[in-house]
C-alpha cells in the first residue's frame, strides 16, 4: 500500500507540474501576423530587468522568457501596446524601457544634437575671431616685401624647384 501511495503521488507530482504547460498550449491560438509583429515591438522595447543589458526578445534569462511568455498573453488577451508597456514601467520603473517616454525620453534623444549644434558654433566662432584677430591678410604680407625681396624669394623657390 506504502509503495503504490508513493508512486500515486509522485505521479501526481510530475503530471502536476506538467499540466499547466499543456492547459497554456491548448488554450493558445494562432498569432495573427498583426500581434506577431506587436509582440516583436514589445519585447524589443523592453530591457530584461536581470541586468538590463539587453531586450527580452534578446536575452536567455528565466525572467526575459518569462515576460516573452507574459507579453504574449497580453497581446493575445486583446491588451494595447500602451497597457503593456504602462504595466511594466509600473511593475519596474523606467528603467525598463530601452528609450524611456516622456521628457526623459526626449532630452537623450534631442540633448546630443543641440550639443553638436552648440560645440560646432563655438568652433566657428573661435576660428572666424582667430583670423580677423590678427588683422593682417596675405595681401599685406606680400605688400610689406620690398621688390628685391620678392625677386630673391622667386628666384630661391625656382632653385628649389628645378625643372619641374
Amino acid at each position: 500500500m506504502g509503495k503504490k501511495l508513493f508512486m500515486l503521488i509522485a505521479f501526481a507530482l510530475l503530471f502536476s507540474h506538467a499540466l499547466p504547460g499543456l492547459r497554456a498550449q491548448s488554450a493558445l491560438r494562432p498569432l495573427t501576423h498583426t500581434q506577431a509583429t506587436l509582440i516583436r515591438k514589445i519585447e524589443g522595447r523592453l530591457m530584461a530587468p536581470c541586468c538590463y543589458t539587453q531586450t527580452i526578445r534578446e536575452h536567455d534569462s528565466q525572467v526575459a522568457m518569462e515576460m516573452r511568455n507574459e507579453v504574449t498573453a497580453f497581446v493575445a488577451s486583446g491588451k494595447s501596446e500602451d497597457e503593456i508597456i504602462s504595466y511594466y514601467r509600473t511593475k519596474y520603473g523606467e528603467t525598463i524601457l530601452v528609450v524611456p517616454d516622456g521628457t526623459t525620453g526626449h532630452l537623450l534623444t534631442f540633448l546630443p544634437m543641440i550639443g553638436f549644434l552648440v560645440a560646432t558654433g563655438v568652433l566657428c566662432s573661435f576660428i572666424r575671431r582667430s583670423v580677423k584677430g590678427s588683422g593682417i591678410s596675405i595681401a599685406q604680407i606680400a605688400s610689406t616685401r620690398t621688390e628685391a625681396e620678392n625677386l630673391a624669394l622667386q628666384q630661391r623657390i625656382r632653385a628649389e624647384v628645378g625643372d619641374f
